[in-house]
């Protein structure tokens, strides 16, 4: 890692700013904090010149930070914590073996590889599925890295991973529940999203409302309308559990 990457590292704590303040109200805030510590721990690893150790803890808090999104729903999202916590201190299992020291196994690099593919997978069928493949890309370069087998430095795709980000959270939708839809799948990933797009379609086919919610968003029957209104609040019914208001 390189010291200028670090620099430029940094310079990712502005769309993690901007992050948070959209992210305002939202049960996502829990995933913010992990996804904040592991942005911290890359910088510090290329500001320290890429220490095996450090960059371990960076790839741990960032598979932390994406498997805290499978549990970022109201109640529970604080509980969830918890759970993420005990996956860093299962990931953490070679500083101990180590005694503070990074002792990497075969397995170790497995089932962290295997807890980076859960989170970043979720965001692939989304529009964030460019922020995502960089993340992967540089992941994966890091992940090779400390199994000794360095092919290039990794951290610069990192790097451009939120700028990328916040770039893909920029595009417009065609209307009020098209936006508000989409920010939800962008935000939450497939997991959530399919989840809840199923929930929408069943209350909307009980309410006798003639619409579906696809994967890219709103559609009405052939000849048929349906009150925007009663749309707009059946999603937002439908969502209220990923938001912090009651």
């Amino acid at each position: 890692m390189s010291a200028w990457w670090g620099l430029a590292l940094l310079g990712g704590l502005l769309p993690l700013g901007r992050a948070w303040r959209a992210l305002e109200g939202t049960t996502l805030r829990h995933s913010w904090i992990w996804a904040a510590l592991a942005w911290a721990a890359w910088s510090l690893a290329a500001l320290l010149g890429g220490s095996p150790a450090m960059r371990y803890l960076a790839l741990c808090l960032t598979a932390c930070a994406g498997v805290a999104v499978l549990g970022a729903r109201r109640p529970g999202a604080a509980a969830w914590d918890f759970v993420v916590a005990g996956l860093l201190a299962l990931l953490s299992r070679p500083y101990l073996e180590g005694l503070g020291e990074l002792r990497l196994q075969a397995a170790h690099l497995f089932i962290l590889g295997a807890a980076l593919a859960v989170g970043i997978a979720n965001y692939l069928p989304t529009r964030q599925a460019p922020a995502a493949l960089l993340l992967a890309g540089g992941c994966a370069l890091e992940v090779a890295a400390l199994a000794g087998r360095p092919v290039v430095d990794g951290s610069p795709l990192v790097a451009v991973a939120p700028w990328a980000a916040w770039w893909c959270a920029r595009r417009k939708a065609a209307n009020e529940v098209d936006a508000m839809w989409l920010t939800f799948r962008d935000r939450y990933g497939f997991v959530w999203a399919q989840r809840q797009r199923e929930q929408f379609n069943r209350a909307a086919a009980n309410a006798g409302l003639a619409v579906e919610l696809g994967w890219g968003g709103l559609r009405a029957a052939p000849g048929a309308a349906a009150p925007a209104g009663e749309v707009k609040a059946l999603l937002e019914a439908t969502l209220r559990r990923f938001t912090t208001r009651e």
